[in-house]
């Protein structure tokens, strides 16, 4: 009887240990806030960067999840809402987000699939919220009301809401609105739309804001014989780029940027190894072209059965201005294959993506920033958890990588274009899985000695070591060179070696390829005028003493941006030789009409000469930075002007052009270049960054402009990273706790 006793107790204690290990990890912080504040140390430097200094990787969470909340509160208390759907009942704004995060059942699918991650990233998103929660706690008479408490499933929801965004963009349902427009008759398609023309609207929609540039070179190709990196990223400054460096010892030590909201920093470096990220375009989406039936209202045939579209209502709760809530519905559509986005009389259009089952999208970059090598970064990235971006890659061994990643489905390789939608009568292109990390397009150690990426598709990370795209499915990223990274690989080829000091000054290189490459052509046909007015005889001065660059105090920017901007707009074909897959750094080039180009120079000297008194206006005089109480004189342009130096400025009714902060209190505007960081990997490394807006929006804080003329001046500040440099430089060091925080 005893050892029947034991025996039970014993299976018992195995039922008990098998039932918590199958249980998600996903109920509390393990560890309480008290403790976790305790367990971190929040050291910010003299230009307010934290250095998150902790015991355990919990406890870090918990620190960047205080600091962030300390530099963007409200802004990332925004975020967090939105994810929810309930930006509108806190707000009053955002309704048609919240119809898209509740149409999708954001939050609830980030609360089922809480367990997805790893039982340590669970405890880092629980830990993360209850840093925002700690700092809201300290503040909350002068926050808003509206701002609740928070937990890890709300930090999870909105990792997982940039997948819905992506998954569902408007850009994407506008080309199948024009394609199929909604009111055709059964059968009838009206001036259909050919896929290329599809393909290009889509292209044209990038503003070069959603961009970002970066290098890694070779030993082989710098001065010092160590390996280096570059890494810019480029989107609206609204999406505020944020550094840090996150260490717990013997775990993780890292230094470098994420975005508000984002409980990891997502590129950077460590004492081994860097990586930098930069948007691409896999095809991660499949939409699916159903039959409706016509016998059954409703319903769609799908491999020879009727099959029943399930209706969804949805509601949204909007805060109206006298403050009491309204209640708006919408009825909604899914399919088997996914939700229903378009309509017409006779299809539906059913999508499905791999964005919406990327629970460990943003664990990825914590797993790949604790890498100590190539071997254990290139194990991280077979984990396949990130579902996009193309990967720029340097370390101490010399190493440099660049990899075209995404989570993209296995398809049907037959012709078929999967750009838009592909027939959905049957199963026979509805994907099963995925590729493997390794079927991939990548470049290791390239001889050339570097390789690139400016959002271009991956077959031209180096001009030395093209990658043949004829090796790898059709349905992978493909699309010309812009003139954005022919600009990088001009820079890239235009010398044998590299200093540290050579990638930073090249970083801010402000000089327009598409004037190198139209402008010989418009001087000549301005020439070959013979009356030419007044007008043309003084542009024509003011552009051939032009030095094609947009810095601040060059002349003749103005000028040539407006004729460009309305020759470009008249014109079919721009160029007098269309991009040339035999010579993709060299095309375009040249004007296609030379008498509807002088027209049109000719309108721009005057539009010139009336917005801004001269034909020959400086562009710093037009194009302003403003931070706070800083009114600076600003410089670049988009990268569609073949630009390395991406600044996108936002015109005002008086004609000038700003990014930043129109007027105080008010969201920045413009966008382009924001977080830079230059990284070599010496013995110890040199690293050198740039966050041109400032580590917090606060701008009662000296911290929300005191990069900003560096900015201007095209200047890095140093990379305070090792032991003795933190402490060296040191503004103050907390405990996020109410008895030890000291205020700003």
């Amino acid at each position: 009887m005893k050892k029947k006793v034991i025996y039970l107790s014993c299976l018992a204690v195995l039922i008990t240990t098998i039932v918590a290990l199958a249980q998600p990890d996903s109920s509390a912080v393990a560890v309480s806030p008290s403790t976790l504040a305790d367990q971190v140390t929040i050291r910010r430097d003299t230009y307010g960067v934290p250095h998150i200094l902790a015991k355990t990787e919990e406890a870090a969470a918990f620190g960047m999840g205080y600091a962030q909340a300390e530099d963007h509160c409200v802004e990332l208390a925004t975020r967090l809402i939105s994810a929810r759907g309930e930006e509108a009942k806190s707000l009053g704004t955002g309704v048609e987000n919240d119809f898209r995060m509740k149409r999708y059942g954001n939050y609830e699918h980030a609360r089922q699939h809480f367990d997805r991650p790893s039982p340590l990233f669970q405890r880092m998103l629980h830990a993360y919220a209850a840093g925002v929660n700690r700092y809201v706690e300290q503040h909350r008479k002068e926050l808003p009301a509206w701002i609740p408490a928070f937990d890890g499933v709300d930090v999870f929801a909105y990792g997982l809401s940039g997948g819905i965004r992506s998954a569902f963009s408007e850009v994407m349902i506008r080309a199948l609105q024009n394609k199929y427009p909604a009111e055709r008759k059964a059968g009838e398609i009206k001036s259909p739309i050919k896929p290329s023309e599809v393909a290009a609207d889509l292209m044209d929609q990038d503003t070069d804001l959603a961009g970002s540039n970066a290098w890694a070179l070779a030993g082989s190709r710098t001065t010092s014989g160590k390996a280096m990196l570059l890494g810019n990223p480029h989107l609206e400054w609204t999406a505020l780029y944020w550094e840090a460096q996150v260490t717990v010892p013997g775990k993780i030590d890292f230094f470098g940027s994420t975005l508000i909201g984002y409980p990891v920093l997502r590129a950077g470096f460590n004492q081994r190894l860097g990586f930098v990220t930069t948007n691409n375009a896999p095809d991660l989406e499949d939409i699916f072209a159903l039959t409706l039936d016509a016998d059954r209202p409703d319903h769609y045939l799908f491999e020879g059965e009727s099959r029943p579209l399930i209706k969804r209502e949805v509601t949204v709760e909007v805060k109206a201005a006298d403050g009491t809530l309204k209640t708006e519905r919408r009825t909604y559509w899914d399919s088997h294959l996914g939700p229903v986005i378009h309509r017409t009389a006779d299809k539906a259009f059913a999508v499905k993506s791999t964005m919406l089952d990327a629970y460990r999208y943003y664990e990825g970059f914590y797993v790949l920033s604790k890498s100590k090598n190539l071997r254990e970064f290139l194990a991280g990235m077979r984990l396949n958890y990130v579902p996009t971006s193309n990967f720029t890659y340097a370390d101490a061994e010399g190493n440099i990588l660049y990899v075209w990643n995404g989570r993209v489905p296995k398809r049907i390789d037959d012709g078929t274009d999967y750009r838009l939608d592909v027939p959905g009568e049957t199963g026979k292109y509805v994907w099963q899985g995925l590729h493997q990390f390794d079927d991939l397009p990548r470049l290791l150690n390239p001889s050339g000695g570097y390789t690139q990426n400016c959002n271009n598709p991956p077959w031209y990370a180096s001009l030395r070591n093209p990658l043949d795209p004829k090796q790898y499915p059709s349905y992978f990223e493909s699309g010309p060179l812009a003139l954005r990274p022919q600009m990088a690989l001009e820079m890239l080829e235009s010398q044998a070696k590299f200093s540290l000091a050579d990638v930073k000054r090249l970083k801010f290189n402000d000089r327009m390829l598409l004037a190198d490459r139209v402008k010989p052509d418009l001087i000549r046909a301005v020439k070959q005028v013979e009356h030419p007015t007044e007008e043309l005889q003084r542009g024509l001065a003011v552009i051939e003493a032009w030095d094609n660059r947009v810095a601040a105090e060059s002349k003749g920017g103005v000028l040539f941006q407006r004729f460009w901007d309305t020759y470009r707009a008249a014109a079919k074909q721009p160029f007098a030789v269309a991009w040339d897959p035999q010579h993709p750094a060299k095309t375009p080039a040249g004007l296609s009409d030379a008498a509807l180009a002088v027209k049109h120079f000719e309108e721009a000297v005057r539009w010139t000469r009336q917005s801004y008194g001269s034909e020959g206006v400086a562009w710093g005089e037009v194009h302003r930075l403003r931070l706070g109480e800083l009114d600076l004189p600003g410089d670049g342009a988009g990268g569609l002007y073949g630009l390395f130096r991406v600044v996108n400025y936002v015109p005002l009714p008086d004609g000038q052009r700003v990014i930043g902060i129109r007027e105080r209190g008010q969201p920045m505007v413009g966008g382009g270049d924001g977080w830079v960081l230059a990284v070599e990997f010496s013995k110890p490394v040199a690293a050198y960054s740039l966050l041109a807006y400032g580590e917090t929006t606060n701008l009662a804080s000296k911290h929300s402009s005191d990069q900003a003329q560096m900015f201007a001046r095209h200047e890095f500040k140093p990379v305070w990273f090792s032991e003795s440099e933190v402490k060296a430089h040191l503004e103050r060091a907390y405990h996020p706790s109410a008895s030890q925080y000291r205020e700003r």
